[in-house]
């Protein structure tokens, strides 16, 4: 039995933004690697993968040489957006701030380093939010999440272990309550004594307070119709979650089924042969009685 090779290659940070297979799901890739073999190269950049980290791992756990290929392009970036962003089971609010993560790095490279561009290809909340395909809002809230969030609540989000609304709830500061001043029991004689200055001042007061109690409202139904949308984006996210374990244990039955229409295929070769000899004998016996 040959041992098995250690994964020795380090992940390009790009690669680092995609979550990694659920067990289901790596499971089912390396059954399919074992049947078929590698169909897709695994793109390496300045010694490191740059995609392909899941099909490496399980080429070394099933001993089987990697096919490595040197990625030559200029914009490394948009190309593993464009080769796994769609492809892979991920949630608007994990998409969102993949594409805010990729671009934060992509910033900071230009920053550090002269020789590249210095215009972002994403440099937009527009562009990003059409890259990763969600609503511009998202996309805000995933800006502000790599902008302000810690790395371990960003990861959560990547890896779909927290919705992206829950954790921006986690950073936005309450906001403070204002105590009403307490009014002064004493009043004025002289007011008291200015009937029509008292009822001009009460006016006043009363459409002041007529203005506010609107305002309120208004708050109040804002607020109601983004409890709406968070909620509703909650459940977004534990959809794709379901949908990526029945997406897992789908692929295990259908490679299952393939197995099983290749036996059944071999079986019914194995019958026509069979039968064929079993008729060639009865002609050659039926020979052998005429003669």
């Amino acid at each position: 039995m040959t041992e098995k090779h250690t994964p020795v290659m380090e992940l390009h940070p790009l690669c680092t933004y995609f979550p990694r297979m659920s067990e289901a799901e790596f499971s089912a890739l390396k059954d399919n690697i074992q049947a078929i073999g590698q169909t897709h190269p695994i793109y390496t950049l300045d010694g490191m993968i740059l995609d392909g980290g899941n099909r490496y791992r399980a080429l070394c756990e099933l001993d089987i040489e990697p096919l490595m290929t040197a990625y030559t392009g200029n914009n490394p970036t948009q190309f593993i957006l464009s080769s796994n962003l769609h492809r892979r089971h991920l949630s608007q609010g994990q998409s969102a701030a993949i594409v805010s993560a990729s671009q934060s790095w992509v910033k900071a490279q230009v920053n550090s380093a002269s020789d590249l561009p210095t215009a972002l290809p994403l440099a937009t909340a527009e562009a990003r939010a059409k890259q990763s395909g969600v609503g511009q809002r998202t996309q805000q809230m995933a800006d502000k999440l790599i902008k302000e969030a810690p790395a371990e609540l960003v990861k959560e989000v990547i890896n779909g272990k927290k919705s992206l609304t829950k954790a921006i709830k986690e950073i936005t500061p309450a906001k403070p309550v204002i105590a009403k001043p307490a009014q002064d029991p004493v009043i004025d004689a002289a007011i008291q004594s200015s009937q029509p200055a008292v009822l001009t001042n009460d006016q006043a007061l009363s459409q002041l307070i007529e203005e506010q109690q609107a305002t309120i409202q208004t708050l109040e139904a804002d607020k109601q119709t983004l409890k709406a949308v968070l909620d509703a984006d909650d459940q977004l996210a534990a959809s794709f979650d379901e949908v990526k374990v029945l997406t897992a244990a789908n692929q295990v039955l259908n490679e299952r089924i393939n197995a099983l229409n290749t036996e059944k295929e071999a079986a019914l070769k194995a019958a026509d042969y069979w039968k064929a000899q079993y008729l060639e004998l009865e002609e050659s016996l039926d020979k052998e009685r005429v003669d």
